[in-house]
């Protein structure tokens, strides 16, 4: 078990151990199949648990309101991160990957990745969750890739942006 954050590290720890304990009861319970993801929302704090390869589980715990607005391409991030330490197979490709973006004045995608490339939007995304942005956007070269903001100012990509970038230097 391992852990990372600000909270007390032995409640961390608890948290965890008594998280995987209920994906397994939910598991034992039949009718749901078997659990992918768990939340569990209290008055102080949210805990989510996410399935991870071997028995393991990815457990966030959460500040108290944060409720059930996880960000799927975090855990994704977070997931990948851990698989490839771990030495594990990968089940399914992973969709989103975090990236840099710096904004125009607008409020707008003009450079993406390290080192940063200059790009342009060709469109925003329609239908994204409260508090989402998202815009498609291609370099110079033709490279086109999708961008999502999260709430929080964090930036994802679609697919992995190393090789992409890549093929994005002006």
């Amino acid at each position: 078990m391992d852990y990372a954050g600000l909270a007390d590290p032995f409640d961390v720890k608890v948290a965890a151990a008594h998280m995987r304990i209920v994906m397994s009861d939910v598991d034992a319970f039949g009718a749901l199949g078997r659990s992918r993801s768990v939340v569990l929302r209290g008055v102080e704090k949210t805990l989510i648990a996410r399935r991870l390869p071997e028995g393991y589980a990815l457990v966030v715990v959460l500040r108290r309101r944060a409720g059930f607005t996880r960000s799927s391409r975090a855990f994704d991030t977070c997931e990948r991160e851990l698989i490839a330490e771990a030495g594990w197979a990968i089940r399914a490709p992973h969709r989103w990957f975090p990236v840099p973006v710096a904004l125009d004045h607008r409020g707008r995608p003009n450079r993406v990745g390290l080192p940063s490339v200059c790009v342009e939007v060709l469109g925003a995304l329609n239908g994204l969750s409260k508090g989402e942005r998202g815009f498609r956007i291609r370099s110079a070269a033709g490279s086109e890739l999708t961008l999502v903001r999260e709430s929080g100012a964090h930036w994802y990509a679609e697919e992995d942006p190393s090789g992409l970038l890549g093929s994005l230097h002006q």
